[in-house]
């Protein structure tokens, strides 16, 4: 269906519920691209996140017809749906009074470029771009990789102090928007949080979208004392087997376009079904 913006607009919703039950099944038509936008809205709904309000939940509708969503809640800043560029430009119109300089702007590829675009351009605002993701999806056991000595164990509380230092290596070595160390614990807290353990700890991974019919691994560290072992290979393999063996229908995980780990997840048998970008947008400094 073609771009109306004559018969389209803004639709708010007051709660991150009443955005779930009016846009989830639309978010659900292609639930590993709005995985991110899916599984915020629901830890905003619970309580348990690390966001500051004010939030902002929205969508397009085009002919009565969804056609983009979107989410504001910073340090994420605006978390975009799939959409076409035209409603791209409806939500910048629509929002840019209410956002004036969100912290960061990320989704797939076409929508997050207009947007911030837009920013850049039509506000006293930068935009630059700060990262690249390939979404990758699994709908089935990987293949076998060799498996490194050890086994899986979820974390538990006395693990925090552990989780607490690979947090904030892993914070160094890829600064995020959010507080590395706290979203660990706060994974480790709720039984998300996976290690691979050879006598001791060596590498670990959460897992986020727990609401979906699909869960995403949302981020895998190795200290770099262990790694070139196979420790964070064989978490990713095995945990991805639990989880498909547990009834779930699909596992999905984003890595940083050019990273080594992209060639160790196709072998895996993980594929390319998207792509995610993520701008950073501070505001203009006087002369």
């Amino acid at each position: 269906m073609d771009f109306d913006r004559k018969s389209s607009r803004m639709v708010r919703h007051q709660t991150a519920d009443e955005f779930l039950a009016n846009c989830g099944g639309w978010l659900s038509e292609q639930e590993v691209i709005h995985n991110g936008v899916l599984s915020l809205a629901h830890a905003l709904g619970s309580g348990k996140h690390i966001h500051k309000r004010p939030f902002i939940f929205a969508h397009i509708e085009n002919n009565g017809e969804i056609v983009g969503c979107a989410i504001f809640a910073e340090p994420d800043g605006i978390t975009l749906s799939e959409m076409s560029v035209d409603v791209a430009d409806k939500f910048f119109a629509d929002l840019k009074s209410d956002i004036q300089t969100p912290s960061r702007i990320h989704g797939p590829r076409q929508p997050a470029n207009q947007l911030a675009k837009h920013y850049a351009e039509l506000t006293d605002s930068t935009a630059a771009l700060h990262s690249e993701w390939s979404v990758y999806r699994l709908d089935a056991s990987p293949t076998k990789l060799r498996t490194a000595k050890g086994t899986v164990r979820i974390g538990d509380q006395s693990d925090g102090d552990l989780v607490r230092a690979w947090g904030r290596l892993y914070d160094v070595e890829k600064p995020a928007n959010v507080n590395i160390e706290k979203f660990l614990i706060r994974k480790l807290e709720d039984g998300l949080l996976y290690f691979w353990v050879d006598q001791k700890p060596k590498a670990l991974l959460t897992i986020s979208g727990i609401n979906c019919s699909g869960n995403r691994i949302s981020s895998v560290f190795t200290p770099e004392k262990y790694r070139g072992r196979g420790y964070a290979t064989s978490l990713v393999q095995e945990v991805s087997v639990n989880l498909l063996c547990s009834g779930r229908t699909f596992i999905t995980l984003n890595t940083e376009i050019g990273d080594a780990a992209e060639r160790i997840y196709e072998k895996l048998g993980y594929y390319v079904v998207g792509e995610r970008v993520s701008f950073t947008v501070n505001p203009a400094t006087p002369d």
